[in-house]
């Protein structure tokens, strides 16, 4: 009997999966869509600034690399131009000086919230075409997978 429930488990998680995959076409291409334009920023700085708002605290590139799998150059780049932006700044760390430490600046705060209130205004164009009932039941099944993500450590 356990056997068949892990086979179950197994399949689930399959197509949990690949439920997932299948949405990251349509997150890129609506939401994160190339031709949105208006922030003027990567979907990676996007990401990255957001990751420094929440943290609250500064953090190494290292760190931050890891979080987003960004390699080590790529990471140095996309923090370089979000410094030359004014959007971040690097800290020396006081404990260890081969650390850089980097935060998020108030122009990189007060960016970053644009940003999310014009993607949010896309993701409200692209719902438009939506029904009352599908829109609740999307909302619904938003809320309940958000619950149940939260979770996942």
């Amino acid at each position: 009997m356990k056997q068949k429930r892990v086979v179950v488990t197994d399949i689930i998680k399959e197509r949990i999966a690949e439920n997932l995959i299948a949405l990251l076409p349509f997150y890129h291409k609506k939401i994160f869509q190339p031709g949105l334009g208006k922030t003027g920023m990567q979907v990676a700085q996007y990401r990255t600034l957001g990751i420094l708002m929440r943290e609250g605290t500064p953090l190494p590139m290292s760190e931050l690399g890891k979080r987003l799998y960004i390699s080590k150059p790529y990471m140095t780049m996309l923090v370089n131009q979000l410094i030359q932006d004014g959007l971040a700044q690097r800290i020396p760390d006081t404990h260890d000086r081969r650390v850089i430490n980097i935060t998020i600046t108030p122009e990189g705060s007060r960016h970053l919230k644009k940003s999310a209130s014009l993607y949010k205004e896309n993701i409200k164009n692209i719902l438009s075409g939506l029904d009352r009932q599908d829109l609740e039941d999307l909302c619904q099944s938003l809320e309940k997978l958000r619950s149940i993500i939260s979770r996942i450590d």
